[in-house]
C-alpha cells in the first residue's frame, strides 16, 4: 500500500519543487533588479500562470505524504510525517502571507507608492525564498523516506 502513496508523493512534491525553484533561482534576481513597472507586468504573467497549478500539487503532495506514513514504519514514516509538516506550513504560509502580497502587486487598481511596492516586492521574495528552502528540504526527505 505504501507503494501508490510514494508515487504520488515523488510525483507531486517533485512537480511543485520544480514551479518553485524556478523563480528563486531565476526569476527573483531579476524581479529585484527591475523597475516597478516591469516587475508589476512580469510577476503578474507568471503568477497567472503559476497559481492554477502550484497549490493543487502542494495539497496532493500534502496528502500523498501523510498516506505514505500512515503506511510506512520506523525512519521512513518520521520522515515523511516531518515533510508533511513542512509542506503543511508551506501551503499555510502561502495562503496566509505571500497570497494576499501577491493579490496587491497584481491587481491594477490601487495605486501603490514606491516605498510600498518595494516593500511588498521585498516581503514576497524573501517569503518565496523561505517557501523555496521548505519545499525542498521536504522534497529530500520523501525521497529518503521513500528510499528507506
Amino acid at each position: 500500500m505504501k507503494e501508490p502513496w510514494s508515487i504520488a508523493m515523488l510525483i507531486s512534491g517533485a512537480l511543485f519543487a520544480a514551479g518553485s525553484v524556478p523563480i528563486a533561482w531565476e526569476r527573483a534576481p531579476a524581479w529585484r533588479a527591475a523597475g516597478y513597472e516591469t516587475f508589476r507586468a512580469e510577476f503578474a504573467y507568471t503568477l497567472r500562470r503559476m497559481d492554477r497549478l502550484q497549490p493543487a500539487l502542494l495539497v496532493a503532495c500534502l496528502v500523498s505524504a501523510a498516506g505514505f506514513a500512515v503506511g510506512a514504519t520506523g525512519t521512513a514514516r518520521v520522515l515523511a510525517g516531518l515533510a508533511a509538516s513542512c509542506i503543511a506550513a508551506v501551503l499555510a504560509g502561502s495562503g496566509l502571507v505571500l497570497v494576499p502580497i501577491q493579490r496587491r502587486l497584481m491587481d491594477p487598481g490601487p495605486d501603490l507608492s514606491a516605498a510600498d511596492l518595494g516593500r511588498f516586492r521585498a516581503r514576497w521574495l524573501g517569503g518565496h525564498l523561505i517557501r523555496t528552502i521548505v519545499t525542498l528540504a521536504a522534497f529530500v526527505m520523501l525521497v529518503v523516506a521513500a528510499a528507506g
